[in-house]
């Protein structure tokens, strides 16, 4: 650029911040004239300023104009960047510049968005650039800019786009003030493009007039999906903190159209774009910003404190939009709309020439706890969704009662959801729901499973939860157990209070009860409206609902089916974090004798990307960071590592029970026995009727060596739940210790009548012991005789001949399950089986390799 254009640049730039917002653009017409690339370099510095004031001083001031002058430098009008002959320029900001290409392949015009040369090299710039392609990709809808691909030239990427003839919003306000019915037309446009974005987990974050434009024909195409970020993701990545970009004050975003929680730097959602769209059509109303003032401090006073004035003032003909806009402006994110559907329906009455109110309604507000438990099932029961799926009962439930931890039982709000549950429940025909005043408990004076009390009741399945504190947020955890064999159907957890409670309970209870039955269309339409609370696909939750489902049955035929349906889940939204997390959780056992057939290396090399990829989209996703610290710990052997994932996952969710549950796994490996114990107590504390958690306190025990203490638990255990496979193993291990082995025989021998090589190995080691040699080397044999396919891990065979006393033979196996990276080779310090290997040197040797102290 030269000198003297840098001069009139900084000239314009400067008088024009001494204007009204709403006078910048009919001054900058004047002075600009027809030198679009003059007022669009302006434009730049203005945009850039309200975002950092400080840029007005020199530094940075030069380095806004730098970002110009690479941009006007750069041009690349003629030039061929492969397929595309570049024609002219369509665009220019802080960030990108856009350029109308002409594809000589397909012979069409497109639009290609590459960064500012200055931001060429800049890596959150980049990321921000790919993610833009990634997300609108996402999008089919005909009010979305499609994106054709995103392609890399010299080093350069960029977005191949749709290009769109027409004006932007912007330069349609400026140019005439539009009648209602064209603002209301608009609106519907701009708004169902949100919803679309928002079904997908994708919210916009820098909806404004200049990223909307209108075609000819009155056609919208919303823009610039730059700055968008999946629902989930809560933080920026560490590398965003310290971007080039920022550190040169080129913040993104644009102030006079954020929301109040945007300003303030608070967790966003969708209703944080609903507070940009009334913004936006506020001005189109009225011809300028509700909130824009003489600087960026003014301005962002104004979207905090002030309540816009009536947009009739100004323009009367846009009386009727005024309760409309007013609703999406409010500073309370819970008093406005609460999705792109409910807006819809008001707009289509405000075409219809009918009135709408400017305050949410009555039996909408999510503003008190005990006001939305009482209507958290009446919120779809209004909307009349489900209607039933058969004439006949068919199926059963018993709802128990929803309880809440100490500290909250004075204003425990379990009654009303539980009541909430049973109304909602009752209305399906096909199923008979039943109550008790019983609470599930598997321990203490009033002992009651799940499964007795739904024996009594005479129920298939039983549904109970819990109300919790978690910061400063209520959690509402539920389950959904089967009475026959206690098999976990479904487990949900809400952040209370939550709309999607009813919903996401009644279509658990009905993937339990018709798991490979096609979705009703009102059943379908309960899961969009459950996937628009969620911000999610609705053909992704459903897969992932059932994909649960499958996985809570944890046996090998469910889990392979569990795999399948995550992945049909992250096919449909590939943004999908739990469905990647519930893959991993799904791989970690796929190599031992219970559940899978996949060598070690194999399982968990894909547990290790599926929880990366998890954390990859939402980094404070604590059950990604738990699937990965299980990896960690037992394929890695990274002690270290594996512990800071832990504790990770238990700063982000402190009653996560499974994080708990493997951390205890961790500090018995590394030989901290005591704290084992007692975070094994606090995972079953805080989930007592899970078996896994269960029986992971009995182990604790037996792993500390203190015997009579796991065996009297695991009687107790057992003589509420005969059948717990997992309680009868450990047990007869604790018995081993203790010399009892015909009782531990008689143990291993009920559990190999339902899984053999579970209890193979055990079985083995104690026929030997007994001296039923010839038994124990059958068990060998058949052993042996096994195909490769079967995976047998190598530490079962040196399990047998540490019974026989075959020391050699042991050894030699061991070091196979070393080499195999065998997972429950981790326990070679912990569990007591291989104490009789401990004076021998070999089993130093070995401990070292895995960085265990002997």
């Amino acid at each position: 650029m030269e000198a003297k254009q840098w001069q009139r640049v900084e000239e314009l730039f400067h008088a024009a911040l001494q204007l009204q917002a709403a006078d910048r653009s009919s001054y900058l017409s004047r002075e600009c004239l027809h030198d679009t690339p003059l007022r669009e370099q302006v434009e730049s510095l203005i945009a850039a300023h309200e975002q950092a004031p400080e840029m007005i001083d020199g530094a940075a001031f030069k380095l806004s104009m730098s970002v110009i002058a690479a941009a006007s430098n750069g041009s690349m009008i003629g030039r061929n960047v492969g397929p595309y002959r570049i024609v002219s320029v369509l665009g220019r900001g802080g960030m990108g510049e856009v350029y109308l290409a002409e594809d000589t392949k397909l012979g069409r015009k497109v639009a290609l968005k590459f960064l500012s040369g200055e931001l060429v090299d800049d890596s959150w710039a980049k990321r921000q650039l790919i993610k833009e392609a990634q997300a609108a990709a996402m999008l089919d809808h005909p009010n979305i800019c499609p994106v054709y691909g995103i392609e890399e030239n010299e080093g350069r990427s960029f977005i191949v786009m749709q290009y769109v003839q027409g004006e932007t919003l912007a330069d349609l306000i400026r140019s005439r003030r539009p009648e209602a019915a064209q603002v209301v037309a608009l609106a519907k446009q701009i708004v169902g493009a949100l919803a679309e974005a928002h079904a997908h987990g994708i919210i916009h974050r820098d909806i404004k007039p200049k990223n909307i434009m209108v075609t000819p024909g009155g056609q919208v195409k919303v823009l610039d999906f730059g700055l968008a970020k999946t629902i989930q993701q809560k933080t920026l990545d560490v590398e965003d903190s310290v971007s080039h970009i920022s550190q040169k004050g080129l913040v993104p975003g644009t102030v006079s159209y954020m929301s109040p929680e945007q300003l303030r730097g608070e967790r966003l959602d969708y209703r944080s774009d609903i507070f940009s769209v009334g913004t936006v059509l506020y001005e189109l109303a009225s011809g300028k910003n509700p909130f824009a003032g003489e600087g960026n401090v003014e301005t962002i006073s104004s979207i905090l404190t002030l309540t816009p004035g009536p947009i009739a003032q100004s323009a009367s003909a846009a009386k009727s939009i005024e309760p409309f806009v007013q609703r999406c402006l409010k500073k309370d994110r819970e008093q406005r709309y609460q999705s792109g559907s409910e807006m819809l329906l008001d707009l289509d009455k405000l075409e219809k020439g009918q009135t709408v109110s400017s305050s949410r309604r009555a039996f909408l507000s999510l503003r008190t706890a005990g006001a939305s438990l009482a209507l958290l099932l009446v919120i779809i029961l209004g909307l009349g969704l489900y209607h039933s799926r058969v004439a006949s009962q068919t199926h059963s439930v018993a709802v128990l009662p929803i309880t809440c931890e100490e500290g909250l039982t004075d204003k425990c709000l379990g009654p009303g959801i539980t009541e909430g549950l049973v109304s909602w429940l009752s209305r399906r025909s096909d199923l008979a729901v039943k109550t008790s005043s019983r609470t599930p408990s598997l321990f203490g004076p009033n002992t009651a499973s799940p499964q007795a009390i739904g024996r009594q009741l005479g129920v298939e399945a039983v549904l109970f939860g819990r109300i919790l504190k978690r910061g400063d947020s209520l959690i509402l955890q539920t389950r959904l157990e089967a009475v026959t064999d206690g098999a976990k159907l479904s487990e949900n957890e809400y952040v209370l209070p939550s709309r999607a409670v009813p919903l996401l309970e009644e279509l658990s209870v009905r993937q339990a009860f018709y798991p490979a039955a096609a979705p009703s269309e009102e059943e379908k339409k309960s899961f969009a409206m459950l996937a628009a609370i969620q911000q999610r696909n609705p053909e992704a939750l459903e897969l992932y609902l059932q994909g649960l489902y499958y996985w809570n049955k944890r046996d090998r035929d469910n889990i392979q089916k569990a795999i399948e349906l995550f992945n049909q889940a992250i096919d449909h939204d590939p943004l999908y974090a739990l469905a990647y997390s519930g893959l991993a959780d799904c791989y970690v056992v796929m190599s031992s004798v219970a559940y899978g057939t996949l060598t070690t290396k194999d399982a968990m090399a894909r547990a290790a990307a599926a929880a990366k990829k998890a954390l990859e989209i939402d980094p404070n996703l604590a059950e990604a960071h738990t699937s990965l610290g299980i990896v960690q710990l037992k394929y890695d052997w990274n002690w270290r590592e594996a512990e800071k994932s832990f504790k990770r996952a238990l700063e982000l969710k402190p009653d996560y029970p499974a994080a708990h549950y493997w951390y205890s796994s961790l500090l018995a490996t590394t030989g901290r026995l005591d704290e084992a114990v007692s975070e094994s107590e606090k995972a079953k504390e805080l989930d007592p009727l899970t078996p896994l958690f269960v029986t992971n306190v009995g182990k604790a025990y037996y792993r500390a060596r203190e015997y009579d203490k796991a065996i009297d638990y695991f009687k107790a255990v057992l003589a509420e739940n005969p059948n717990n496979s997992s309680a009868m193993y450990v047990l007869a291990l604790a018995y081993f210790r203790k010399e009892r082995y015909s009782e531990a025989i008689q143990l291993l021998e009920t559990i190999s009548a339902s899984n053999k090589w579970l209890a193979a190995a055990p079985l083995g080691y104690a026929y030997a012991k007994v001296g039923r040699t010839d038994d124990a080397r059958r068990i060998l044999a058949e052993m042996e005789a096994l195909p490769n396919s079967q995976n047998l891990p190598a530490q079962e065979r040196a399990i047998v001949y540490i019974g026989l006393g075959d020391k050699d033979a042991a050894f030699s196996w061991l070091e196979k399950s070393y080499d195999d990276h065998f997972a429950s080779m981790i326990a070679l310090n912990s569990e007591p089986l291989f104490d009789e290997l401990r004076s021998d040197r070999r089993f130093g040797i070995l401990a070292r390799k895995m960085n265990l102290n002997p």
